[in-house]
């Protein structure tokens, strides 16, 4: 990796060097809380990101499995149907494989929907908390800094 030709802003990822935060240091101001807060958001943005990857996962498995599914079924729906060629059966049949592929393909979307729910309520469960954590740091930094201290 090439220098940075700028070294005073070259950052040590994911621990920041401190003493480049302590140079800019304001009066009343607790620098090092307002990292660790930062420190948190990033945190919780990446488990929000995992958790809806591997719901994301999950759901494209499901799809691959319900394609298999599916390709069976026609198999055998295929042979069904040309059994049933014989012309009195085949209307009743049709109706029925009709049937039967709308109430999969219906159970089917119902079932990727709700995974698809599922991975964004949890990823935005983690991005909830974690804001209602960070208004209360906030909170509690403003009240530092209004007594006083730091």
């Amino acid at each position: 990796m090439a220098k940075s030709p700028f070294p005073e802003f070259d950052f040590k990822w994911p621990n920041f060097d401190q003493s480049f935060f302590e140079r800019f240091t304001v009066p009343g101001i607790d620098t090092q809380a307002l990292m660790e807060s930062q420190r948190k958001n990033i945190e919780a943005l990446v488990n929000a990101n995992r958790k809806a990857a591997e719901g994301y996962a999950n759901m494209m498995r499901r799809q691959g499995e319900i394609m298999s599914e599916t390709m069976q079924a026609i198999q055998e729906s295929v042979g069904d149907l040309m059994k049933a060629n014989s012309g009195k059966d085949l209307p009743k049949k049709q109706a029925e494989l009709v049937e039967k592929t709308v109430g999969r393909a219906f159970k089917h979307m119902r079932e990727l929907a709700d995974m698809a729910v599922s991975a964004n309520s949890d990823a935005f469960k983690i991005m909830r908390d974690r804001a209602s954590e960070s208004v209360e740091e906030l909170r509690a930094l403003t009240d530092k800094m209004s007594s006083g201290k730091k």
